[in-house]
């Protein structure tokens, strides 16, 4: 039980990449990876804090560590980001009992264009990630980074860590759309059947900006600040409306579906917006037989949230009590690291079962991670 009386389970953490993880790949993968990383030190290079959280007064640091050319990690990373033992240490400090840890969020679903680099370094990274949660596979999950763009490699690596690694995998990991596919293109069914069959939370976490990423509304802006204000919020309502007047929780009627690090804000207002859409089109969405907030709010879908949102009371007023997770962002430059639970806890404007729903319940349902009687 954690330190401030609830079970907490964390439904977005991040990092589990070992040290230097990049540098088990292939010799002949190598030429690929050192033009991935260039490619992605292009792009990120700006990102503030340099990756570090700037709300903390502690300055630990990753520790000793050159970063070569097949090395994008930071000396002014947490260094529970890289090394377990930390880890457990930072998650017993803010309070966690559990954490689900989502890999980097860097084109790795279509890494350079070339299907074979990509699925080649997804399960690199699936296999280094493994590695680091198998230091304790009770507090430390995972969820699985595919190859997207080549839909029949992604679902067999899908399939692999799930076989492979039972008692780690949770759930897959997608961003916001797959280059020019929305998530509710057919030739990604074949994905979501491998979760349907293994149970696996379908978590969609930003993508928009990613490198190679076909972009949608990013291209109008060119600071850090406008992209990434837009990314997330509007990723997650393309890929609500994917999933729901999409078909897709039609299609697959076991599958659940996580929004990540996008608030909840939007939600209410997104939901009645696609019901009045449906109500007078539902021609154009034939395969539905209900309003796709019904869909949505089926208790099968999820929102992760951060401690600090003003509106989460307002949206468990409007949609129901059993959707929003808490999210720590750890240990990401915009994170409350290491007041996050806290944050939460101290509030005056939840009640102790909102509370208990938003850090127990409803990521244990979203992930399937059982809570001690």
């Amino acid at each position: 039980m954690g330190k401030y009386g609830y079970y907490v389970i964390d439904s977005d953490g991040h990092g589990g990449e070992p040290p230097q993880w990049r540098h088990g790949i292939s010799t002949e993968w190598r030429p690929k990876m050192v033009e991935y990383v260039a490619k992605m030190k292009e792009i990120y290079g700006d990102l503030p804090g340099a990756g570090s959280p700037v709300h903390t007064e502690d300055e630990q640091n990753y520790g000793e560590y050159a970063a070569g050319e097949l090395d994008f990690e930071t000396p002014l990373q947490r260094e529970g980001m890289a090394v377990p033992g930390p880890r457990m240490t930072d998650m017993d400090l803010e309070g966690i009992d559990v954490t689900v840890m989502f890999p980097p969020g860097s084109g790795e679903e279509w890494a350079l264009g070339d299907p074979g680099f990509s699925a080649e370094l997804c399960r690199l990274l699936n296999d280094a990630r493994a590695t680091y949660a198998a230091y304790d596979p009770t507090r430390l999950k995972l969820v699985a980074k595919l190859p997207l763009i080549d839909p029949e490699r992604a679902a067999a690596e899908l399939d692999r860590c799930f076989t492979q690694h039972p008692d780690l995998f949770v759930g897959m990991v997608t961003a916001q759309h797959v280059l020019d596919r929305n998530l509710n293109h057919p030739a990604l069914d074949v994905v979501w059947e491998v979760a349907d069959h293994h149970g696996a939370a379908v978590c969609v976490h930003g993508g928009g900006q990613a490198p190679d990423q076909v972009p949608i509304v990013l291209d109008r802006y060119n600071t850090r600040l406008e992209k990434h204000a837009v990314t997330h919020p509007f990723g997650a309502m393309l890929a609500t409306m994917n999933f729901t007047v999409g078909g897709l929780l039609h299609k697959f009627p076991n599958l659940r579906l996580g929004i990540m690090e996008a608030g909840c804000g939007w939600l209410p207002f997104w939901l009645e917006r696609l019901d009045e859409e449906y109500e007078l089109m539902p021609d154009q969405a034939p395969i539905l037989d209900r309003k796709p907030s019904e869909y949505f709010l089926s208790g099968r879908c999820f929102v992760g949230v951060e401690s600090t949102e003003s509106a989460l009371p307002y949206v468990m007023d409007q949609v129901g009590e059993d959707i929003l997770c808490y999210s720590s962002d750890y240990c990401h430059w915009d994170c409350d690291f290491p007041h996050s639970v806290k944050l939460l806890v101290e509030r005056d404007d939840l009640s102790d079962e909102h509370k208990r729903k938003i850090l127990t319940d409803n990521p244990a349902k979203l992930f399937g991670i059982p809570v001690p009687a």
